[in-house]
């Protein structure tokens, strides 16, 4: 797989083990560890092949990874005033925690954003918004620099702020990540054309420029924040910013931008664009497109190395001083790019018992070990589940609402059983094989018990989800609406 391909030549090229050290190095030609917020995006490619597949080795990796990353690079971070930088800190150490489970990456996730809003969220100028330097750092730099409010630093942030909330359900979390977003809509984002651009000054002045990862960024926190709330409104930021990006920021539709100062390109960008296309079932619409970029990667891959640099539409030059930070962008594009049209199993669905119309419901109860219910439909997020797929082709079934998995409590094979929530981990019990049926229903079926989904004919609001042998009844099947 072309995905894997891109993954395993980055490795080969760039992960380097000294001691119980893991890192990526600066450059091809370096040996010295890439630092600080540059290593942080080479930890956000490898985040996106886990995302991807849900290898236990990758995960191992990540562990590996973010624990040096922060065994040289430890809070407090005052050394650095440039709040976009603690958003790339901080948002691969949120995604590392909701994929190890690693508590101290939450711990310092955290740390960092409340460091970066506290200092960086200023109302004095423009009614809001988060400093991309901090002023008093410009007012240091030779020579002194006019400080502005950009996307970068703003929407990186708010991304984080929306899963330090999914993470613990603090709501002080998303209510920041909300306001961030109101903040940037009204003066960076331009409603008509979807552009995000790139900042404003203090007397209002906006800087109209254009990035493939701001867009990207502004285009992955939108629709962030529309799975985390159900608001459509966020739907439509950014499908707009999705088609402005595809439409603006392109060369013949591909992404393709060769400049020696850039470090990453497009890789926010695939972000946001994988997880809206795949989340909301566009592959229609959209994969095509994603193909032809995918093909132009693989295309132009440097021969000797095999990994692309950001000008995907040229081949990449084989110049060994070339940072790591420049090959990222092809490496996550590949990762949310399948082979071929996906089908409509994946993505964001209710969960209808053919037999009863009754759904599958959290409850709308955070907390580990939490029983799943079943319930009339009613529209909540707490009936609405994105299903994302595995190596393995077997699905993660996670909760909008809890944003908790569907899981079978130590995987037992036993009849009746009641099925729980719990942290996304992907181990066998919370992995689902769905199978659809001659009549188009699903049989929902655990891979670790082997049991099926069973509504037990169950018609009262509450009554549990529990595991059978199966029999292939109607209360078995299901429908995924």
């Amino acid at each position: 797989m072309d995905a894997d391909t891109m993954y395993d030549a980055f490795n080969r090229v760039f992960l380097t083990r000294s001691g119980d050290d893991v890192f990526y190095k600066a450059a091809i030609n370096k040996t010295e560890k890439d630092g600080t917020w540059s290593a942080s995006l080479d930890i956000l490619g490898a985040q996106d092949a886990y995302e991807r597949t849900g290898d236990p080795e990758k995960k191992i990796l990540l562990d590996q990874l973010l624990t040096t990353w922060l065994k040289f690079t430890p809070p407090p971070w005052s050394w650095d005033g440039w709040n976009d930088d603690i958003g790339w800190f901080t948002l691969a150490l949120i995604r590392g925690y909701q994929m190890t489970g690693n508590a101290r990456f939450l711990e310092a996730a955290k740390y960092g954003f409340d460091y970066a809003f506290g200092r960086g969220w200023d109302t004095q100028y423009n009614g809001g918004g988060i400093w991309e330097e901090n002023p008093e750092y410009c007012e240091r730099e030779n020579p002194p620099k006019e400080a502005t409010k950009e996307a970068l630093a703003n929407d990186s942030l708010g991304k984080v702020a929306c899963m330090i909330y999914q993470s613990t359900h603090d709501q002080g979390y998303l209510q920041k990540s909300q306001q961030i977003y109101a903040w940037v809509r009204t003066n960076l984002y331009n409603t008509g054309t979807g552009q995000i651009n790139t900042g404003i000054d203090k007397s209002g002045k906006i800087n109209t420029g254009t990035a493939a990862y701001n867009q990207g960024t502004f285009l992955d926190y939108t629709h962030m924040l529309y799975l985390t709330t159900g608001n459509v409104d966020y739907y439509n930021d950014a499908q707009k910013a999705l088609d402005f990006g595809r439409n603006n920021l392109t060369v013949k539709g591909i992404f393709s931008r060769a400049d020696g100062y850039l470090n990453t390109w497009a890789d926010e960008f695939a972000r946001g664009a994988g997880h809206f296309v795949r989340d909301n079932r566009m592959w229609s619409t959209y994969h095509s497109w994603m193909k032809q970029n995918a093909t132009a990667i693989m295309q132009n891959r440097r021969s000797d190395l095999g990994i692309t640099w950001n000008g995907w539409d040229q081949p990449t030059p084989g110049d060994n001083s070339l940072t790591a930070n420049k090959f990222v962008s092809a490496m996550a594009w590949m990762q949310f790019t399948p082979p071929e049209q996906p089908n409509d199993v994946g993505g964001i669905h209710v969960i209808a018992n053919q037999k009863t119309g009754m759904t599958i419901d959290s409850a709308g109860k955070y907390g580990n070990g939490n029983t799943v219910v079943q319930w009339g439909r009613n529209g909540g997020l707490n009936q609405r589940w994105l299903l994302t797929q595995n190596s393995d082709t077997s699905w993660n079934i996670v909760n909008l609402s809890t944003w908790q998995a569907l899981d079978c409590p130590g995987g037992k094979a036993e009849v009746n059983r009641a099925m729980v929530q719990w942290a996304p981990n992907r181990d066998d019990n919370q992995r689902w094989w769905v199978d659809q049926q001659e009549d188009g229903t699903y049989k929902i079926w655990n891979k670790a018990s082997k049991c099926a989904l069973d509504g037990e004919s169950g018609t009262a609001n509450g009554v549990a989800l529990i595991q059978s042998g199966w029999n292939g009844s109607s209360q078995q099947r299901w429908r995924l609406e």
